[in-house]
């Protein structure tokens, strides 16, 4: 009945993945606009959204041609290293304990929300823009 309409399972599984990475990302933008605190100069989820960009932009190109899989671990791994590495720097730079520096951001800035909404979203949108390949080479018939 889907592919009558022009939709196979996987081309649906990828819209989805796209509506929900969509989503969470949007999540993680409103939680770090609206947790800033500018009477304290708190932009922390500016950072860790900035951090994990740079990291995107970075290892995306670079991993695109490898197996869906495997680039996708690498790019979790980096956007989870890009958005919490901004507010480590923070501490080393002002000489304050990194676990304290991070239990603050949590505590203030809902850190914890963003740290785990961008890698979700980023492995979704992955999923997403990325095609499955068999080991065989073109995508597999669906089924």
């Amino acid at each position: 009945m889907a592919s009558e309409f022009g939709f196979t399972s996987r081309r649906a599984g990828r819209l989805l993945a796209g509506a929900a990475a969509t989503g969470i990302l949007t999540l993680a933008g409103y939680t770090a606009v609206s947790e800033a605190v500018p009477e304290l100069h708190l932009y922390d989820g500016y950072w860790m959204v900035g951090g994990a960009a740079l990291a995107v932009g970075i290892v995306a190109p670079l991993v695109w041609r490898w197996p869906r899989e495997r680039a996708m671990a690498a790019l979790i791994a980096a956007v989870a290293l890009g958005a919490w590495a901004p507010l480590v720097v923070s501490a080393w730079r002002t000489g304050m304990p990194i676990r304290a520096r991070l239990r603050t951001a949590m505590f203030l800035s809902s850190a914890d929300v963003i740290g785990v909404a961008l890698p979700v979203g980023v492995a979704l949108a992955w999923l997403a823009l990325k095609e499955y390949r068999s080991a065989d080479g073109p995508a597999s018939v669906d089924c």
